[in-house]
């Protein structure tokens, strides 16, 4: 009679403890799993913001004013701001004219102390005035040119040659716009001065017509041109006989005036 062996099953404390063993082992040879983002498809990945930088303005350019004197003749021309210094001015009259190429020019002379004239263009990109040096109000010595523009520029500063100097009658044309027109120099004799003016339209304001002593700078009452007229008539009185140089403020409302200087 033969035997078979029946075999009891494992008790299930051993069957877990294999289960584990196993999983554990694998898990030491498996390769790692990486995890990645991920990202929605209605979701937008914003740019990194990169600072503005600012594009530098350029720098004008200077240009150093040249400055030439021939006897009684001062040329300045320089670019944008400049000052020249160390020209020397006598008594007497002197017509400055001045020119530029860009939008504004404005420009002052005036010695050491500060004498002079501070806004000789008046705003305009051209034109001339009397500077006048009487040895009262303004004197003799050395004067400084302070220029600002945005652009090129040139002054000239010249004494009137008395030797040139024509007969009267003189006549002067000038704008409106202009402002400010200067004669030639002319030989006055001592004794009564004529000076008539006519206007292309009625001038509401009031213009002026100034005389002064081309070597002295000395100058003598002239009455003004009233408003409310198209014409008028002033007269002077001439001190000494000489040579003059005559200036004229163009009156608001003229548009163009036209004086006639005569004796």
């Amino acid at each position: 009679m033969q035997f078979m062996a029946i075999m009891k099953p494992a008790p299930l404390v051993t069957v877990l403890i294999l289960v584990l063993t196993m999983t554990a082992v694998s898990g030491c040879f498996s390769a790692p799993h990486k995890i990645t983002p991920t990202v929605g498809p209605d979701a937008t990945i914003e740019p990194t913001a990169v600072p503005a930088t600012a594009t530098p303005k350029p720098t004008p350019a200077f240009i150093q004013p040249t400055m030439t004197v021939v006897d009684d003749t001062t040329s300045i021309s320089g670019g944008m701001d400049g000052m020249a210094n160390g020209f020397r001015l006598k008594q007497g009259a002197y017509v400055v004219t001045w020119s530029g190429s860009g939008t504004r020019l404005g420009f002052s002379l005036t010695d050491a102390s500060g004498n002079g004239m501070a806004n000789v263009s008046d705003g305009r990109t051209s034109g001339s005035r009397l500077m006048v040096i009487d040895d009262n109000s303004i004197y003799p010595g050395n004067y400084t040119l302070m220029a600002t523009s945005d652009g090129e520029w040139s002054v000239i500063i010249k004494r009137p040659d008395t030797s040139s100097a024509v007969s009267l009658p003189v006549t002067v044309g000038a704008a409106e716009a202009d402002g400010i027109a200067v004669s030639e120099p002319f030989k006055a004799q001592k004794g009564d001065l004529k000076i008539s003016y006519s206007f292309s339209r009625t001038a509401y304001g009031t213009g002026y017509v100034n005389v002064y002593d081309v070597l002295t700078g000395e100058s003598f009452y002239t009455r003004p041109m009233t408003g409310g007229s198209q014409t008028g008539m002033s007269n002077a009185e001439v001190p000494v006989q000489g040579v003059y140089i005559a200036q004229v403020t163009v009156p608001a409302g003229a548009s163009y005036a036209e004086v006639t200087i005569s004796q």
